[in-house]
């Protein structure tokens, strides 16, 4: 089945009645007028794996958070074993049994792990007495089918990320879930651990009738717990049916874009075109992209990387040039975000090659890596950008406060004077004088470009720099890192999940998976959105 409104359906024979498992029927959202979900349609029933799979940006995660109860559809109905439902709320989802764990964990670090899994819900004895026996007992059965070798009383901040992912997948189970909604589950876990989370999948919707919405990239983990596959394109439903019948190439192609290419060349329609039209309609390549030029013969990169490991990272060797922007592709969990946080001093190099400017470069922390001028700018500006309770001057003059300093005190004058030529520069909107955090998403952003700017780099690296951001803030972030690179010989690494953002704002293009990167460079003006899927879901 094709098209918006295709539905999955199980491949294990009879099934259900259509009336029964969570139905998402016409779902529509947009955001600013352009729609992430075009009348979509999935329904996951009892006792059924419905993988969902997709390029960045295909509108997984909105379905997700639609289906979680986190956002509300612009069009369409939920239901739940045929009743509509009106999901005002990730409270109301969790009441009419459909949990979701995200990529970005929730449960509390500070707390034991007994106490996660019964916040907002303790045992207890009599009124005012907690069972807190019964509740370490009852942690303990859960942690022992989930095959986790923890120790309930301990904090779960002491435990890795990968113990965390699975502990919380375990108590999403715990309450009286009846849908599970699992986004990229997989992405912190490594041999084995995948392996027992999707048998523990497959053990929890055969025996428990649990049905879950599973959603990866990798099609070999999708393909061994799934019983249907949705593939989503530009938010919509390209691909639905059981995976028993539904082509692992079939899928590829749909995710990048082929199949359009190949529909062209067998309807004759190619020949309708003028000849000049024929490479960009076939290969999807964006009208009026700017030219992009070649890099000049003999020319030495600023940033050299030749097999680099590191945490989440197995093999990366690439070349960075001053005065171009690289862009840096890769799906989730393909390293991407890693390899910025070697390169800044965050975490260990194990082993590889780095040079910077001709010089050996091994970062031992941010500050040092920050005096050899490289300057990281983090994807999560509330987590650890943005200090809130601050103004944006101060805010952006944070890193580098010692050069406003004279015999231990600081000259705010001056300080104001280089923050405000900064926000100038960088059109800052809003109370400027106000704690930051009363700013738009878009003007923290800016605040935090700002920051890094005051620091002086030669060397930037750029992590999702407009996520969250509207189509106006993200022109004038990709107008002025192009200006840092060509007008300032600044070199500029972005790292991106929007294929169109990493060929708007590249001269040149890399692609990670699975941590490794074999350092090829493409022109970002001779690819395209298609090539772009095809090489990073080709090594899926």
């Amino acid at each position: 089945m094709t098209g918006p409104t295709a539905t999955a359906t199980s491949a294990g024979g009879a099934h259900p009645g259509p009336a029964e498992g969570l139905r998402a029927e016409g779902i529509v959202k947009r955001y600013a007028g352009v729609p992430v979900l075009s009348g979509v349609t999935v329904t996951v029933r009892p006792g059924e794996v419905v993988g969902l799979v997709g390029h960045n940006g295909a509108g997984k995660s909105t379905l997700l958070r639609t289906l979680s109860g986190a956002i509300r559809p612009d069009e369409g109905t939920i239901s739940v074993n045929g009743g509509r439902m009106q999901l005002t709320g990730p409270a109301v989802a969790l009441k009419a049994g459909i949990s979701t764990v995200y990529q970005e964990l929730s449960l509390l670090p500070n707390l034991t792990i007994t106490q996660n899994v019964f916040l907002g819900r303790e045992r207890r004895r009599g009124a005012r007495t907690l069972d807190g026996e019964g509740m370490r007992r009852a942690a303990r059965d859960l942690v022992d089918r989930f095959g986790l070798r923890v120790d309930v009383d301990r904090p779960l901040g002491h435990y890795p990320v990968a113990t965390r992912q699975l502990l919380e997948i375990a108590i999403a189970t715990e309450r009286e879930t009846r849908f599970l909604l699992l986004d990229e589950p997989t992405t912190s876990l490594e041999g084995e651990q995948v392996d027992r989370l999707l048998e523990l999948i497959r053990s929890l919707t055969r025996e428990s009738g649990l049905g879950v919405l599973l959603v990866d990239h990798k099609l070999d983990e999708l393909y061994a717990v799934a019983d249907s596959v949705v593939a989503l394109v530009d938010g919509e439903v390209r691909i639905a049916g059981p995976v028993e019948e539904t082509d692992r190439a079939d899928v590829i192609r749909a995710i990048a874009g082929e199949e359009a290419a190949v529909h062209l060349a067998e309807t004759g329609q190619y020949d309708q075109l003028p000849v000049e039209e024929l490479g960009d309609l076939a290969s999807g390549r964006p009208q009026g992209r700017r030219p992009v030029s070649a890099l000049p013969a003999g020319a030495r990169p600023s940033l050299r990387v030749r097999g680099l490991r590191a945490p989440g990272l197995t093999d990366v060797s690439l070349d960075a040039y001053p005065g171009r922007v690289l862009g840096v592709y890769g799906l989730i969990g393909s390293g991407r975000t890693e390899f910025l946080r070697a390169l800044v001093g965050l975490d260990r190099i194990d082993a590889g090659r780095l040079e910077l400017f001709g010089e050996p470069y091994r970062p031992r922390n941010p500050s040092h890596a920050r005096r050899a001028g490289v300057v990281y700018l983090t994807e999560e500006r509330k987590v650890d950008g943005i200090v809130p309770g601050l103004d944006s001057a101060t805010n952006i003059v944070l890193p580098v406060l010692h050069g406003f300093s004279r015999y231990g005190v600081l000259d705010r004058r001056a300080m104001a004077r280089s923050a405000t030529r900064f926000m100038d520069q960088l059109h800052v909107r809003g109370d400027r004088d106000a704690p930051v955090v009363s700013l738009s998403g878009g003007n923290q952003q800016k605040v935090l470009l700002a920051r890094a700017l005051a620091q002086e780099p030669r060397l930037l690296l750029l992590d999702e720099p407009t996520k969250g951001v509207d189509i106006g803030v993200k022109t004038e972030i990709h107008r002025l890192l192009r200006r840092l690179a060509s007008e300032q010989g600044m070199t500029v690494v972005v790292v991106s999940s929007e294929e169109e953002e990493i060929l708007d704002v590249s001269d040149d293009v890399v692609t990670f998976s699975h941590g490794r990167c074999d350092g090829g460079i493409q022109l970002a003006s001779e690819l395209s959105l298609v090539k772009l899927r095809q090489v990073a879901w080709g090594a899926a």
